[in-house]
């Protein structure tokens, strides 16, 4: 397995999600992206455990990118490969960049994804959004903040 072949499967994957995001089309989404499905920023993370769950979430993102102007939403991929001895795994960077009527929507920002192969379909599992949640809202901070609350509450618990 080349990296040529992973870049090749990771942009697919970008494109095909970015299309549906914007479009507000979950069941393309899901074609795409797995169930679990963890997304994170610097500050904050989530966990998508249904497709109810991760349509709130892409609905938030997308209001969120709707309030700022975004009109073209696109994602380049900079770098992947198949992880070492896993032909079913594939990680990478690209880059985040949108536009609207005056030019740039948002400011550029780098990314973190691993896609993996669930019945015969690359899907993502994990994304990392490499800004703070604040900076654009790209994940529901309810859902964040009730989910790390979860997690404080179930730590506490565990001692």
């Amino acid at each position: 397995m080349t990296s040529g072949l992973a870049m090749k499967i990771y942009q697919k994957n970008l494109d095909a999600v970015s299309e549906a995001l914007m479009d507000g089309d979950l069941p393309k989404m899901m074609r795409h992206i797995a169930i679990p499905n963890m997304m994170s920023t610097c500050d904050k993370e989530i966990v998508m455990s249904s497709p109810e769950e991760l349509d709130m979430v892409m609905s938030d993102f997308r209001t969120q990118l709707l309030s700022h102007g975004v009109e073209t939403y696109t994602r380049i991929c900079l770098e992947a490969d198949f992880v070492v001895g896993r032909n079913d795994m594939i990680a990478g960077r690209h880059e985040t960049s949108t536009t609207g009527a005056d030019g740039v929507a948002v400011s550029p920002y780098l990314n973190h994804m691993v896609l993996m192969k669930i019945d015969d379909q690359w899907k993502g599992v994990w994304l990392q959004a490499v800004m703070k949640n604040t900076e654009l809202e790209s994940l529901s901070p309810d859902i964040a903040d009730a989910q790390a609350e979860a997690h404080r509450v179930l730590e506490t618990l565990r001692r």
